[in-house]
Parts: C-alpha cells; structure tokens; sequence
C-alpha cells in the first residue's frame, strides 16, 4: 500500500492511503453497498426532504477528523493480509525520521481513541433504534450510529495494522521529484514575501499572494476554500491551496486523493484560524 503525507503547514500534514492487493471482509463489503446506496441521494433536489437530508449528512462527514479518515482507508490485518510493505510518498521538505515518528505518533495516540468511542456508539445503538418507530422516515439516528461503530472500528484496526508495518520496518520512504519542486517553489516565495497570516479571500489579504501557493497563479486565480475558517489570522501559513491538490491529483491519478487532501487541508486552515482563548 501507499501512504502520502502531503505537508500543509511545516508541522501539520494531509494524509491519504492507497490500498493494494486488499481482501475487504464482509463487513467492509456492506459498508461498501451502503455508502453507494447513500451516494445515489446526491441525485434528489436540495428542496426535497432527500436532498436535504443528504446534504446535512454530508456535513456531518465533513466535521469528522481527517485522521480518522486516514486511518480507515489502512486495511486492517485480516484485509491486508498480502500487504508486506507500506510505501511512503512525501516531499523533501520532511525527513525519513520525522515521518515515521509522526506516524507511529498517531497510530499510537488514535488506536486507544478509536478503541474507546466504538465503545459508546456501541452502547448508543440499542437507544438510537427507538428511533424506529417514527413512521415512514427512515431510521438515520441508528444508520449513522451503526456508521460511527463502523468508522470506530475500521480506523482502530487500520492504526493497529499501521503501527505493526512500522514497528517491523516494512517501510520505504520516496521523495517525490515533482512534489519538492512545488515545495520549494513555495518555500522561496514564503521568503520573498512580506509575512501575512490573514486568510486568502480575507478584504485585507491579496488571494494572489504567492505565500499562498507553490506553484504560479493567473490574476483569475484565489484559493478556493469554502470552509468556514472564523477568524482570518492564521498562526501558521499554508502552504497549498486547492489548487495545488488539483494539480497533485492529477499527477498520482489516485481516485479518492483529492477528496482526502482536501478535506484534511481545510480542517488544518480551521484549526490554524481559531482565535485563541483571552487570558
């Protein structure tokens, strides 16, 4: 399998797994099933009591921890069973030793986490499917409960089966030659230009600012974010935007890349922006 760690600020990373030669189990196949049955709900007008139920839970996925996703996407031991080596793709900006030590740092710190909130959405079922017996609507306190075990346990599994490729050294680390040519472009124009923490968009920020970027922009270009960030001072500079994750989609030709990165960046930027506490 593959693992990208795609930096959007020097300290915090965008994650994405590539599986190969996996067996899903049963239990991801219903996943599967389910997740295209919920897919086929985009189709139903945003007025109707469909699309706006599909929208909600769409945003519901969103607010979910990116490392959670990443961590669901690693295949389980039982799934894996044929994955002898993980393959890491990052640019030079990271090091082979702060790349692993992140990694093994979050599989450690999210393995119990997972562990533990599989747990109370366990307990939570028998509750949510009360629910049941509102006529004609469907059950969506339960199916989402059922995800969240679902979600729980994939995640858990993953960090476990994560942490047991690191621990054996079953790695190799690839610096890809065009993902540290958008680094370092990025890296130079940080250092070219006046420092500005204010978001992109933002009425006292130029979106064209090539801070915000790691690759050239037309005047027509911005960043494309459409997260709520609150409040626009960042502590800490981005260093893609959308349009950047594009173009790496482009290059790896990875189904679910773009959505993956995406995501991550925006809870990153929406974390970066959160005004801090008053003393």
């Amino acid at each position: 399998m593959r693992v990208f760690a795609i930096p959007v600020t020097r300290t915090q990373w965008a994650l994405h797994c590539h599986p190969i030669n996996v067996v899903p189990t049963r239990m991801t196949r219903w996943a599967l099933t389910a997740s295209d049955k919920w897919s086929k709900w985009a189709v139903y007008p945003r007025d109707t009591w469909r699309g706006k139920i599909y929208a909600y839970g769409e945003k519901l996925m969103d607010r979910i921890d990116y490392k959670e996703y990443f961590l669901k996407e690693v295949p389980t031991k039982s799934e894996g069973a044929m994955v002898n080596q993980v393959d890491i793709v990052a640019p030079a900006l990271l090091n082979e030793t702060e790349i692993i030590s992140g990694l093994r740092s979050l599989a450690q710190k999210q393995e119990p986490h997972h562990g533990r909130w599989m747990k109370y959405c366990c307990y939570m079922l028998p509750i949510s499917s009360l629910f049941t017996l509102v006529p004609v609507i469907p059950n969506f306190p339960f199916f989402y409960n059922l995800f969240r075990v679902y979600s729980h346990y994939k995640a858990r599994h993953g960090a476990q089966h994560l942490l047991h490729l690191l621990d054996r050294g079953a790695y190799q680390v690839t610096f890809d030659p065009e993902l540290n040519s958008w680094y370092e472009g990025a890296m130079s124009q940080r250092l070219d230009t006046p420092d500005s923490r204010t978001l992109p968009g933002s009425e006292s920020t130029d979106s064209r600012q090539p801070g915000y970027s790691s690759t050239s922009r037309s005047p027509d270009e911005s960043d494309q974010s459409t997260i709520d960030c609150g409040d626009p001072l960042l502590e800490e500079l981005p260093l893609i935007t959308d349009n950047d994750i594009a173009r790496m989609t482009a290059r790896f030709q990875l189904p679910h890349f773009e959505s993956a990165i995406r995501r991550a960046r925006h809870q990153i930027v929406a974390g970066l922006s959160k005004p801090k506490p008053r003393q």
